[in-house]
């Protein structure tokens, strides 16, 4: 196999992943939601604890956050495939908190893997509701960052 041809199958990788991701049931979307909003809560507390954070961010944060366990219960509530809206508030809402907190929190810590695991699940629970996820960027798997934010939410 020569370089283009490795390179050209990398590229479907992604997408290929993502399409059987669409199969999620509501429970698992649900499940996969109550992680995100758990282990930012988490890191949202070790946030409040670094010295020098400007309070206005930790307040946005704190909001951000509120919205997100809000929207976390609405998806959890939902019997049948929850509302696309709701599903793409989390998402907008998981990435504006990481747009705050990430240049916060110290390279390479929990908090930034954290908060990059929750990001990095938004393309899952999206293509769930038949949204596209691709201007999501992407850290981890799947499988890793359901693995870091249920470490998160048990700290």
């Amino acid at each position: 196999m020569n370089r283009r041809t490795l390179l050209g199958i990398a590229a479907l990788l992604p997408a290929a992943t993502l399409f059987a991701c669409g199969t999620q049931t509501p429970s698992q979307i649900a499940t996969d939601v109550n992680l995100i909003a758990a282990g930012l809560a988490t890191t949202v507390n070790s946030i409040r604890q670094i010295p020098g954070v400007p309070t206005a961010a930790v307040t946005q944060i704190e909001q951000y956050l509120t919205t997100i366990q809000a929207d976390a219960a609405q998806v959890a509530s939902a019997t049948a495939t929850p509302a696309t809206s709701t599903v793409q508030e989390i998402s907008q809402v998981v990435q504006a908190l990481a747009s705050v907190a990430l240049p916060l929190v110290p390279a390479g810590s929990v908090m930034q893997a954290t908060i990059q695991a929750a990001v990095s699940l938004l393309p899952v629970i999206l293509a769930a509701v038949g949204v596209s996820g691709a201007g999501v960027p992407v850290t981890f798997l799947p499988s890793q960052a359901r693995t870091i934010l249920a470490a998160a939410a048990s700290r």
